[in-house]
């Protein structure tokens, strides 16, 4: 299948990287306790070697997450040097809310080079509204940096998850930049309203349109035609049960206009990007 994009390339806002211990405890996890089988085989290294010679892959978001307190600063240093030797590679950075030194492990991480953070709600088992989170906000909004959130209640709800949690950040903190992962799936209609309303808000695709072992993160796509302006693709890869090939058709096969497909596969992604980046550079000067 031919794909037509922006320059004919994509940016994936959605990869996961971890060391190989973390990454193989995570996906013997999902194996276990929900029967998810990863298509995709090999290590961490094997992960990002795929990325970097993906020939339609221009650049990509990759990170992990702190599922407990006190690895963030490791974990940060780990992914601050991946940039030196994969190219096309955007870490993030991470952080747990149990961390001793929290804004310390936050400034740590910009140091390394790092331009923003995941935010694993889920997992990590803090609402995104918790108040042990402000100062970090307040930290990434002066330093020009972002947060990736996994905030919306797919695919496994839980009490630290919802549009409703999340909207309170919206509102206390309206020049923090938000992206939420899988179009804040099973809320997808709040959030991408939500992002027609508040400037610093988007929202990545990833893992939807297509059904898990489990079930389907998906979106009205009269509301995804309206908020194309605010949307990311994102892959989820290497935590997808199908290939990557079938994470860009599904959006490619979407009743989107070329002009939308090319906002959410290339040019939303890099205009967001080069903004951070840009900041950076002046701020070097």
């Amino acid at each position: 299948m031919i794909i037509t994009m922006y320059n004919g390339n994509l940016i994936d806002f959605h990869t996961h990287v971890f060391p190989d211990k973390l990454y193989e405890a995570i996906k013997n996890w999902f194996v276990k306790n929900v029967g998810w089988e990863f298509y995709f085989k090999g290590s961490s290294r094997d992960v990002l070697n795929f990325l970097e010679n993906n020939s339609r892959i221009a650049k990509y978001i990759c990170f992990g997450y702190a599922h407990k307190p006190n690895i963030s600063d490791d974990l940060n240093k780990f992914y601050g040097s991946l940039s030196k030797i994969y190219k096309k590679a955007i870490p993030l950075g991470c952080f747990h809310q149990e961390d001793d030194n929290l804004v310390s492990v936050i400034k740590k991480a910009f140091s390394y080079g790092l331009i923003g953070f995941k935010l694993h709600c889920q997992v990590q088992k803090v609402s995104p509204n918790d108040e042990r989170l402000y100062k970090v906000y307040e930290t990434v909004i002066e330093n020009q940096g972002f947060i990736l959130f996994h905030a919306g209640t797919g695919p496994f709800p839980n009490e630290f998850v919802g549009f409703k949690k999340f909207e309170g950040v919206l509102k206390k903190f309206p020049k923090l930049k938000c992206v939420v992962a899988h179009l804040g799936a099973f809320e997808e209609k709040e959030f991408l309203e939500a992002s027609l309303y508040y400037e610093n808000l988007y929202l990545d695709t990833s893992y939807t349109f297509i059904a898990n072992p489990t079930n389907i993160m998906s979106a009205p796509i009269e509301l995804i035609k309206k908020a194309s302006h605010k949307i990311f693709f994102g892959s989820d890869f290497p935590g997808i049960c199908h290939s990557y090939e079938r994470s860009v058709q599904v959006i490619e096969e979407l009743s989107l206009t070329e002009e939308e497909k090319n906002n959410i596969f290339f040019k939303n992604a890099n205009s967001f990007i080069n903004c951070l980046m840009e900041f950076r550079m002046l701020k070097r000067l």
